[in-house]
Formats: C-alpha cells, structure tokens, sequence
C-alpha cells in the first residue's frame, strides 16, 4: 500500500510550486464539484484516464471497468482533475482557438485540415502488422528512431489478462510493434500522465478524441506537464467498446480467457478479423468474413458505452495529425488504396512530422487534397455528425444528462434521421442486458450470420454498380 501521507504532501508541495490554492478546506468527498464528472455524474465519464494521470497526489486510480476511483485521504483539492475531464463539457470555439487560433465550432466532420494524404509505412514488418498499413506506428516508430521523441503513449493487449487492453510507454521498436492493431476497447491512455511527471524527455500519444481533447485541456490547466507530450496522432473513433465485450466474444465461442495469450481486434490479412490466438500457438477466428463486412459493425450497437453515444468528435479534431482507414472505393467497388491509412494534417507540428518522415523514406503518401472523395468519412459522418446531435437534444430535453456542447444540433434534421437514432438508440439500451447480447453475438459469431454478410456485400455490389451506371450515362 502506498504511503498516504507521503503522497499527499507530494501533492501540497506540487501546488505550492505552483502558486495553486486547496478548493476546499474540509474533507473531501465524491460528490464535490471540483472532482471529475465521473465522481458525480459516472454516465458522462469517459474513462480516457486524464484524472488519474493529473492528479499530483495518487488520489485518483484506475478501478473497476476502467472507471476512476477515489482515495479521498490523498486529495489535496486542487481541481486539475475537473479542470481537464472532456467528459462534461467540450467547447469547440475555445479549442480551435486554442490550437488552430480561430474560435469556430463546426467545420464538418473532418475539422480543420490542411492537407490530406493517404499512405503506408516503408518498413515491412511496421507495414504488415498494421491495421492500414502502419502508418500510426510507422510515424511513431521515425520520432523514435530520430531522437525527436523518448517514447511514445500507447496501447496493447495486457500480458497477464490478455482479454484487456493496457496504456503504455513505448521505448524501442519491438515495443512499438507490439502496439500495433487497432484495439476497440476502453483503454484509460491518458493515465499515463503520471508517468510522466517523474519521466524526464519528450513524448508522443496515440489517442482518441476525448483525450485528445482531455489533453488540450491539459495545456490549459498544467502547461509543464502537457509540455512533455510534444506530438499528438489522434485516431478516428465511432465509439469504443465496453471491455466485457472480448470476455463475453470468448465466452460465446467457447474459449477460456486462460487458454489465450493474444486477443486480437483485427488480425491476419487485412482489413483483418477479431482473433484469439491460444497457448499452443493456434490462432481462432472469433466471426465469419472480416472487420469490414463481419460481425464487428454490429458489435458497436450492442458494447457502445453511454458517453461515447454522446460524442461528437469522430475524427479527433484537435489533434496534429489524425489517422483513420482508407475505405475509399472507385466506381466499381474497388479500394482504391487497399492497405493504406487516410491522414490528416491539422496543425504546423504535424506537417513537420509528415515532411520529416517522407524525407527519411519511413512513410510513402500520396497526396489526395483536392479529392472530393477524401473529405469525410461516410459512416461515421452519419453517426456523429447527424445523429448523436439528435440524440444529446434529445436527451437533453427528456432531463438526462448530457455533455455541454457549443456546437448546435443541424437545423436540416430530417424524419428519417429522427426514426433512424431512435432505432439506434433502443439498440444501444438492448445491448445493456447481458443476456440479450449473448444471445445476439451468438448469432452473429455463427454460421447463422452468414447470410446476413452476404446481403450486404450484395447491396454494397449494387450501389456500387448504380453508381458507375449514372457516372457513365452522364458521360
């Protein structure tokens, strides 16, 4: 157990050095304003681990389901974790003020972007165990091996519970390899933070929107700590997954937790498919088809949690680059860029970074600025950009909480995109009955979910078709 007092004078000495006052002069407890609006309002957390990692004092660890906990002897009610929790209030004008010097609240899905480009990693070993062509890592991987960073923020499946994801601090090249793939669960990346206080050198992270926006916050309200995290790569998000999900996956398919070492998301050959990989060295197919066409689109209806339901950042907009796959296909279906990541540049130090790797030969792009079809992100647009908009008013005035948003809800809102949130939402509320999402997974693990695939990969095939028959009848 550690030292209570010790580490609550350390927390008293922090704000000294800071010229900082207690907010209170009495006991702390978890309902009190200045904490984190997990401790008074859990629903809105977004357990991205920003208060645990701010905390000066070892008051506020990671807990059960990744949710803070609080050691209330150890509080010295500074209020940095408040200050810098994304889960309660986003102000976009002040953020894009803050990083890109113009106060706006909606640039579209997207946000601001200076360049856009699509791309892969030249290292093979990078390129291969990569989600979409190992860009992420690859970027990493160059600051590293530059010397322009010490390590790097990131995340991989837990050694001991290899079900669970973990934060952690990448030094070396196999490290970094080790954090490839992408990993759809809730992972509380930012409560690296802590780390970092005692950690001397400069950082990069891999994040989602809410700690990227957490870690805006954090340049606000602890600039000396903010300032060892000197290059920001923000992943897209259509919301991450409850940690039950790969439990219950395994469960369903009839594999112990202890029989695996390595649970992957989206292993084997791209776009790839959710894994187990056993003690004997076996890798299980956990759902037919792959990440794109399989039973993953649905896993978001049932595993969401309720703040990601609420966010209305898809494509981490306050980042310096931001990182997401590229779907985009031609007129006949086909990928245009198969195996390849769509990056976005937002701000000075990411154009740097982008220039720098290219010029080392560690990342190959293709610029796509002017490309029409490189702008948005369909599926995602829908999801984030129309109908969690309705959904937050909607809530909002049926008196649940909800995040303070300065961005409004669209005033083109149309009946159907009414009808389709509603639907969306009762299938979010189904997937918090355990039983019920048993029984569904089930049936999307099986056999009994092949037909399903097949229809959409038919009405994918048909779009596609009428699409390139008006292309060629207005030629």
């Amino acid at each position: 157990m550690p030292d209570c007092s010790a580490e609550y004078q350390k927390g008293l000495d922090y704000m000294a050095r800071r010229g900082m006052q207690a907010l209170c002069d009495s006991p702390v407890t978890e309902d009190q304003p200045f904490l984190s609006v997990a401790f008074t309002a859990p629903e809105l957390c977004a357990r991205c681990g920003s208060c645990v990692g701010v905390c000066p004092s070892n008051a506020i660890v990671v807990g059960e389901k990744f949710y803070p906990a609080l050691n209330a002897g150890n509080c010295v009610a500074c209020g940095l974790c408040g200050d810098v929790c994304p889960g309660g209030e986003v102000q976009y004008a002040d953020l894009a003020e803050q990083v890109f010097g113009e106060p706006f609240t909606d640039r579209g899905f997207d946000g601001w972007v200076e360049n856009t480009y699509v791309g892969f990693s030249t290292e093979e070993r990078i390129k291969k165990g990569g989600a979409g062509g190992g860009v992420v890592t690859g970027l990493l991987y160059h600051l590293l091996r530059t010397g322009q960073v010490d390590g790097c923020l990131v995340t991989r499946m837990n050694h001991t519970t290899p079900w669970l994801g973990e934060p952690f601090i990448a030094t070396s090249f196999e490290e970094l390899r080790e954090s490839q793939g992408s990993r759809y669960s809730i992972i509380p990346v930012n409560s690296l933070w802590s780390q970092l206080r005692e950690r001397p050198g400069r950082f990069a992270a891999a994040i989602l929107p809410c700690q990227v926006h957490a870690f805006r916050k954090l340049q606000k309200y602890d600039p000396e700590l903010a300032a060892k995290i000197t290059t920001v790569i923000g992943l897209f998000c259509g919301g991450s997954l409850e940690p039950d999900l790969s439990s219950e996956m395994l469960l369903v398919r009839g594999i112990k937790r202890s029989d695996i070492t390595n649970f992957k998301f989206r292993g084997g050959d791209w776009p790839g498919q959710m894994q187990a990989v056993l003690r004997d060295g076996r890798v299980r197919p956990l759902h037919y088809s792959n990440y794109k066409d399989g039973a993953y689109n649905y896993f978001t209806s049932l595993y969401m949690p309720e703040r990601c339901q609420t966010c209305l950042d898809g494509s981490s907009e306050f980042a310096d680059i931001s990182v997401s796959d590229a779907w985009t296909r031609d007129e006949n279906g086909e990928y245009k860029f198969k195996e390849h990541s769509r990056i976005l540049v937002r701000t000075q130090v990411g154009d740097e970074l982008i220039e720098s790797a290219t010029a080392a030969g560690d990342l190959v792009i293709h610029d796509v600025t002017t490309d029409p079809s490189y702008k948005t992100h369909k599926m995602q647009t829908r999801r984030k950009g129309s109908l969690v908009p309705i959904r937050v008013d909607r809530w909002r005035r049926a008196g649940r909480k909800v995040p303070v948003y300065d961005r409004a809800i669209p005033d083109d809102v149309t009946v159907k995109e009414r009808i389709t949130e509603r639907l969306s939402s009762a299938m979010l509320r189904a997937g918090k009955f355990k039983p019920f999402r048993i029984v569904f997974m089930g049936f999307l693990t099986s056999m009994l979910a092949v037909p399903l695939i097949k229809v959409r990969l038919y009405l994918k095939k048909r779009k596609y078709q009428r699409r390139s028959a008006a292309k060629r009848g207005a030629q």
